[in-house]
């Protein structure tokens, strides 16, 4: 009689102890599949730099890159400007995991490359394209939208606001697409400028740095 009686007193016990399993794992389950290391301070920095290419071009060549005596230039000062940005963040991506103690695992990181991959290769060769044909005010828009789609996927596997992001960028891309190429340079301070200041602001505010 006792021994049926302890049982039942425990089974409450035992039961809460393995729902507090099945969070503690299903936890940790979500935590291996997101990347939660986002360096919004590094996006910042990010955004000033893209506003410093901003003013480099408009001293360069003015907007659009067609008028001016060498468009080249600007182009080299964008691929400084990206350059300088990606070892930024990727530093801060560093620096915030080793905070965080969650360092990048192997299957976490390829999955964030395949994400991020596809839209970035295709902004790389619609890139090439427009250099080549000499339509430069093509280059916001691809800019801004393949790096927006980039991000909306690598926000797959990240905190909600890298996607909001990402979606704003790919809408900075429709309205460059939908105004006259002068303002083309405009929308690149707006994208890489100021939505990295205030969504990377964001992020480092609420999700630690």
């Amino acid at each position: 009689m006792g021994t049926t009686q302890e049982a039942f007193m425990t089974d409450p016990l035992n039961a809460q102890m393995a729902r507090e399993d099945l969070q503690y794992i299903r936890q940790t389950l979500q935590a291996a599949g997101q990347f939660t290391a986002v360096p919004g301070k590094s996006l910042m920095l990010a955004g000033v730099m893209a506003l410093a290419g901003v003013a480099c071009n408009l001293l360069l060549t003015g907007a659009p890159w067609s008028r001016g005596a060498s468009p080249v230039l600007a182009l080299d000062s964008w691929g400084l400007v990206l350059g300088i940005s990606v070892a930024i963040v990727c530093y801060g991506i560093y620096r915030k995991s080793q905070q965080l103690g969650t360092p990048l695992r192997a299957p976490l990181a390829r999955k964030l490359l395949w994400s991020l991959s596809p839209s970035l290769f295709v902004g790389g060769i619609l890139t090439n394209l427009a250099v080549r044909s000499g339509n430069l005010e093509w280059l916001p828009c691809i800019w801004l939208g393949c790096y927006g789609a980039a991000v909306i996927n690598g926000g797959q596997v990240s905190v909600a606001p890298v996607r909001y992001m990402g979606l704003c960028f790919v809408a900075t891309a429709a309205a460059a697409a939908a105004t006259p190429p002068d303002l083309g340079l405009a929308w690149l301070g707006v994208g890489f400028g100021w939505l990295h200041l205030v969504y990377g602001g964001y992020i480092a505010w609420r999700h630690n740095g």
